[in-house]
């Protein structure tokens, strides 16, 4: 097997402090094969840029979400509101919440275009005027806003891998919050935060072999 070059792709992780410290390079030697550095590479549907801001994940989610919304907003007139209502959560919803555990802590501005998404299908799904409040009309789908979608499936990934062990690799990561003496919060169900030191490895890379 050998690797191909035109179709791999790898990508330079690193901070803006870090990347400074580090040689300009242009692309990275893999087994003798000459492989050049992206602007951002795409895993398992998440586009992830060399400074993980993931501003070119939320621009193809966005525009993913858009291109079926006006496909949407063609038919609306020959649905019932039963039907778009399953057809928007299947296109468009299931788009938007789709590894969005990784948007945790992202710029505000970022979710905000998100949520902007999210009151387009709203507003195609039910029919209202842009004048209508955003917020009413969510509560009227019973949706949750996109920044507390993701703090959802934050909280629903962990009660499973708490109470169930899976997935594995994600439960092993998890310790409950044992305090040294008696303390309130030893009823609280919290976690503890693990301080450790980790070896930084900046490339990250897709590649195919033949």
């Amino acid at each position: 097997m050998i690797l191909n070059p035109d179709k791999s792709n790898s990508v330079l992780f690193a901070t803006t402090q870090r990347a400074q410290l580090l040689p300009n390079q242009v692309s990275i030697n893999i087994s003798g094969v000459s492989i050049p550095l992206s602007n951002h590479v795409k895993i398992l549907g998440a586009v992830l840029d060399p400074r993980i801001t993931l501003s070119e994940h939320i621009k193809t989610v966005s525009k993913l979400c858009f291109y079926r919304i006006r496909a949407l907003r063609h038919i609306r007139g020959s649905l019932d509101h039963l039907t778009i209502r399953t057809i928007a959560a299947t296109l468009v919803s299931t788009r938007l919440d789709y590894a969005n555990s990784i948007l945790y802590g992202i710029p505000a501005k970022h979710i905000s275009r998100l949520q902007h998404t999210q009151n387009t299908l709203e507003r195609v799904v039910t029919g209202k005027r842009y004048t209508d409040s955003s917020p009413s009309i969510l509560k009227e789908l019973h949706w949750l806003p996109v920044d507390a979608r993701v703090k959802f499936k934050i909280a629903t990934l962990t009660f499973k891998a708490l109470n169930t062990g899976n997935p594995p690799y994600l439960a092993s990561l998890l310790h409950r919050h044992t305090p040294y003496r008696t303390l309130r919060s030893a009823s609280a169900n919290l976690l503890s935060v693990t301080r450790f030191w980790y070896s930084w490895f900046p490339y990250s890379c897709s590649y195919h072999l033949e």
